[in-house]
């Protein structure tokens, strides 16, 4: 049971095993891919929020040095513009502190931001103070105010000039880490991709030699079971030559003696051994397995005086179809050793050639002894051992039929068997793929000339 299973298990398909290598390399390339852009989408996050914090710094430094100016510019003038532009300037300001306070930034930058702010905040109230001595006239107060509210200045300049470079040296880092990972995103890209190449060779030059060895033991297997076929037909080691030559003569010596039975039948011999010696070991068409079919069951009917009754249904659109040499002939013979002989009634075989879809479907029906289930299954399977009932057969069987043509098609599903049981006839059934509407349809070299009619064929 186990080794049955073996032998019906599908092998992986090579259109499978492509779509897995495929796969397989594109996942590689999209997680190195995806690592590499992870690491720069991180770098990239750090160098926007530096941007970010730089840019809401160079504006806070421009609103300063405005505070400033609109500051000197009234106690220079005192002057309702030059007041009203301060207090513009000194709200402008207040707001970008506080945008720089909610800015992302680590934990040094903070440090700086939080001195900046707490320097601003002191500077402004200071600012504010020196506008207010000034418009009180209170000259000690707004000199102290003012020299104060300079130093503050300069300290907050000093603290945006130095926290400007400390962003430009962290902005250079990143740069530099960015740059890297762009090259290393290059090199592994390439060795992924070189490596992925690589693989791919290997694995179809595998897969090619994979592909072509079964091809070539088909060729070997093929060729051995039909010259097997051949030699089982033959069965014995006679010059063709001589044999055409005997044949001819006897068949010339019926002529000239008026046996004209006796000359058909000598005619029908040879073309029978002629043809199996022509196309016993190579490809023929449908249309010769019919004749040599003719042929054969008309040597029969002379043997059995006539008790085969043999009548046929050809779709001839189908005949011209190529086929493995002798598939069809041990066809009918099983049906003659193992169906019709031993029978009391009447012997019948029909033989049916019909399409159906995109198969043509090869029938030879006998009315003789039938087949149980079990003795179909041992016969399809190979298990059915000798009949001792096929006392002359030359022992070329379906198991034979069945191989050379699931090496000639490359399918499994070529040939079926049923019977409604014992007593109740057989019926074996070959499938062959359909000829294509535009193919010729050639007619054969033994094939029945009388179309899909049916006849019958028996002496």
């Amino acid at each position: 049971m186990r080794s049955a299973e073996k032998k019906t298990r599908k092998p992986v398909s090579v259109q499978s095993r492509l779509v897995l290598l495929v796969t397989l390399s594109s996942l590689a390339i999209i997680a190195v891919n995806i690592l590499l852009f992870i690491n720069i989408n991180r770098s990239m996050e750090g160098l926007n929020r530096a941007y970010a914090t730089n840019l809401l710094i160079g504006e806070l430094s421009g609103s300063l040095k405005e505070v400033e100016s609109s500051m000197t510019d009234y106690l220079n003038t005192k002057s309702t513009e030059a007041i009203e532009r301060y207090f513009d300037a000194e709200q402008e300001y207040r707001d970008r502190l506080a945008a720089l306070s909610e800015a992302e930034s680590d934990r040094e930058s903070r440090v700086v931001l939080t001195d900046i702010v707490n320097l601003s905040e002191s500077w402004l109230e200071v600012t504010s103070e020196t506008i207010r001595a000034k418009r009180g006239r209170v000259v000690d107060r707004y000199n102290t105010t003012y020299e104060r509210a300079e130093r503050l200045y300069g300290y907050i300049n000093d603290y945006i000039y130095s926290f400007n470079s400390e962003q430009f040296a962290y902005n250079s880092g990143n740069y530099v880490i960015l740059s890297g990972s762009f090259r290393r995103l290059e090199y592994v890209t390439m060795f992924v991709m070189a490596a992925v190449a690589f693989v791919d060779v290997l694995v179809t030059l595998i897969l090619t030699k994979n592909i072509l060895d079964p091809v070539r033991q088909r060729e070997i297997m093929m060729e051995t079971h039909l010259k097997d076929a051949e030699l089982k037909y033959l069965q014995a080691q006679v010059n063709p030559h001589f044999l055409f030559n005997t044949l001819n003569a006897g068949a010339q010596l019926a002529m000239l003696e008026r046996a004209d039975k006796t000359s058909v039948f000598i005619q029908n011999m040879a073309a029978f051994f002629r043809y199996k010696l022509k196309r016993g070991d190579s490809e023929t068409t449908l249309a010769d397995e019919i004749g040599l079919v003719d042929n054969y069951v008309y040597i029969l009917n002379v043997r059995f005086s006539g008790e085969i009754l043999f009548d046929k249904q050809i779709d001839e659109s189908c005949t011209g179809i190529p086929v493995p040499g002798m598939i069809l002939q041990p066809i009918v013979e099983n049906a003659v050793n193992y169906g019709i002989r031993n029978v009391d009634h009447e012997k019948r075989i029909r033989l049916e050639v019909v399409r159906e879809e995109d198969t043509v479907r090869v029938r030879v029906r006998d009315n003789g002894a039938g087949m149980s289930a079990e003795r179909i299954e041992e016969v399809l399977t190979g298990n059915a051992g000798i009949n001792p009932v096929m006392k002359d057969s030359n022992g070329v069987g379906l198991m034979n039929v069945m191989a050379r043509m699931r090496l000639y098609y490359g399918v499994e599903d070529v040939l079926h068997i049923t019977s409604p049981g014992e007593g109740q006839g057989t019926m074996v059934e070959l499938i062959l793929p359909a000829p294509r509407e535009e193919e010729p349809e050639p007619a054969g070299d033994g094939a029945d000339a009388d179309g899909g009619k049916e006849k019958n064929a028996h002496v």
